[in-house]
């Protein structure tokens, strides 16, 4: 065979060897035998050992899971509880200024915003006959102050357990948006899912009780539409 011959077939050997044809061949034959000497394995593992290790898994898994979980909610809360309460409540539909981020307060699932002000910014719409409850009464609707607006914000609630505050004005979430000192716009359509933490309300909150002025719904305010 001559010099030349030779390099030839290695050439072509090589080429064989390394196609994709004889690659995906060798790689399918070493899937199978694995596949084989890890049903030798399991011929060899009684259910007792099989069950066994099945739990462990599970439990280690189940763990992993629980420290995960445990981290994003101690994040979330670290992140919640350091948030300052800086930034305006405002009306979803039109952008109508309705108050502070710093004035609202939690009342078990109703939050509600205590400044005076936020009173002559809302239109108020009393109830024929109220909604009784075992702790509160709904007496009313609020809407936007806003004369070109006046979408329902929430409720108009009286408290059993806080006379001297009531009524409060609870807001749907979904009916009003936070917007940030840097001007991002938070929406959210449960309060659970805001990224602050609200004081909740309890005999020692300070309430304003100056005598105040309040304005008809239909006179213009500032930030009005």
């Amino acid at each position: 065979m001559s010099f030349f011959n030779s390099n030839r077939q290695a050439s072509q050997h090589a080429i064989f060897t390394y196609s994709p044809n004889h690659i995906k061949e060798r790689d399918s034959r070493q899937c199978e035998q694995n596949l084989k000497n890890i049903l030798e394995i399991w011929k060899g593992i009684s259910l007792d050992d099989f069950q066994q290790g099945v739990l462990q898994a599970k439990e280690s898994f189940i763990q992993k899971w629980e420290e995960s979980l445990l981290k994003t909610i101690t994040l979330q809360t670290n992140i919640s509880e350091s948030t300052e309460l800086t930034g305006d409540i405002l009306c979803r539909a039109c952008g109508y200024l309705l108050g502070k981020l710093d004035k609202v307060c939690q009342y078990e699932n109703a939050h509600f915003i205590s400044d005076h002000d936020f009173y002559n910014r809302i239109e108020e719409k009393i109830f024929n006959q109220p909604q009784i409850y075992a702790r509160s009464s709904d007496i009313g609707k609020a809407l936007c102050g806003s004369k070109n607006c006046r979408t329902q914000l929430g409720c108009i609630k009286k408290l059993n357990d806080y006379p001297e505050i009531s009524p409060i004005y609870p807001l749907k979430c979904a009916s009003i948006k936070i917007k940030s000192e840097t001007g991002e716009m938070i929406l959210k359509k449960k309060w659970s899912q805001m990224p602050f933490k609200f004081p909740k309300l309890s005999k020692n909150v300070d309430i304003n009780n100056d005598d105040d002025i309040f304005y008809d719904a239909s006179d213009s305010l500032p930030g009005d539409s």
